[in-house]
């Protein structure tokens, strides 16, 4: 099940999720800064979260949207950014972030933390073409639900608060893989190093609305 997320419980859960994945398991950041098992930062307040829920009600996926607040946006303070288009007012833009699959929902143990590089693989092996087409060998395979299944309930909720404009900062493949499957993001700065290179994107909802 995918939600928006208003029970402290469930919230908590996401945040424990965030910790096995960002701390625990691939260790961007420091355990001595999370004690209590929990991984948040200073953007929580000003951010709405959201939520997979296996059949336990435990949260198994997590991704969160950043809205404008006195703090800016954390890409802001990552890299120097463009925009694509004309720039509408900072409360109608999100930062979409902090996206987690757990581990033992991904698809192969090589797979990293969204779970998304068995997505981009053809059957010998090589890289799927990413031109936002999904090729016939790909039909028919089963879709990195948890990620496209967050990403959807995240859209519905921006279109409802009446956004128009998300940013992302990210690795490229996790790019590449929405791109395939019809959440299209434009580049909007040089990649910086920020554990592996991390991308800044950003995307137009009413372009992505009519991607067939």
């Amino acid at each position: 099940r995918f939600g928006l997320v208003q029970d402290k419980a469930v919230l908590e859960d996401t945040f424990r999720l965030r910790h096995e994945v960002y701390v625990e398991e691939f260790g961007f950041e420091r355990k001595e800064d999370h004690p209590n098992g929990l991984e948040t930062d200073d953007y929580e307040e000003n951010s709405i979260h959201f939520a997979c829920l296996n059949e336990s009600n435990s949260v198994v996926g997590t991704i969160r949207l950043v809205m404008d607040s006195e703090k800016g946006f954390p890409i802001e303070h990552a890299t120097q950014t463009g925009f694509v288009g004309e720039k509408p007012e900072r409360s109608k833009i999100g930062e979409i972030s902090r996206l987690a699959v757990s581990r033992d929902l991904r698809r192969r143990k090589e797979d990293g933390m969204y779970g998304v590089e068995s997505y981009l693989k053809s059957k010998e092996g090589g890289v799927l073409p990413d031109d936002g087409s999904i090729p016939k060998e790909m039909r028919g395979r089963k879709n990195p639900i948890i990620v496209l299944g967050l990403y959807q309930v995240l859209y519905h909720e921006s279109r409802r608060r009446g956004l128009t404009h998300w940013y992302m900062i990210t690795e490229k493949k996790l790019f590449f893989a929405l791109k395939k499957y019809g959440f299209l993001f434009h580049q909007i700065g040089e990649p910086v190093e920020y554990h592996g290179q991390r991308t800044p994107y950003l995307g137009i909802i009413e372009e992505i609305e009519k991607t067939p």
